[in-house]
């Protein structure tokens, strides 16, 4: 769930992404996993998905690290067109005293309109050759 104001328009990068409407100064937490907002599956329930449902799954949820579950933002949330950069302005934190799930922290001060970008590969628990393959 992201906690500073964003919106959703159209990406240089990929389709649309999220932007900030407002200026977010380095190492404040930007988006944190919400149990009570946030979806979560289990392995066991993500195996017994219909293959539409996976895929679609897969281009929005990461595996967990620290909890092995699938983690995805909830229909309708800006979270859904959170791009991937190597460039990334937010940086994955592990600090379980803010969240069970990784948390994401503003690596540098962010200006309102920037997208904001986080780089998949810090945080999603697949193989690194399919964290990506969607693109």
């Amino acid at each position: 769930m992201y906690l500073t104001k964003v919106s959703v328009r159209e990406s240089k990068i990929s389709g649309k992404g999220v932007f900030s409407l407002e200026d977010i100064k380095k190492d404040s937490i930007v988006w944190k996993f919400e149990p009570t907002h946030d979806k979560s599956l289990s392995i066991e329930e993500f195996d017994k998905l219909d293959d539409v449902s996976k895929t679609n799954l897969l281009r929005v949820a990461y595996l967990s690290s620290i909890t092995n579950r699938w983690i995805y933002p909830p229909d309708g949330d800006s979270a859904l067109f959170t791009n991937h950069s190597e460039a990334n302005n937010l940086s994955v934190v592990f600090d379980k005293s803010i969240s069970e799930e990784p948390v994401f922290k503003a690596n540098r001060d962010i200006k309102v309109g920037e997208e904001l970008t986080v780089n998949y590969l810090e945080f999603d628990n697949r193989p690194k050759d399919k964290v990506l393959d969607f693109e």
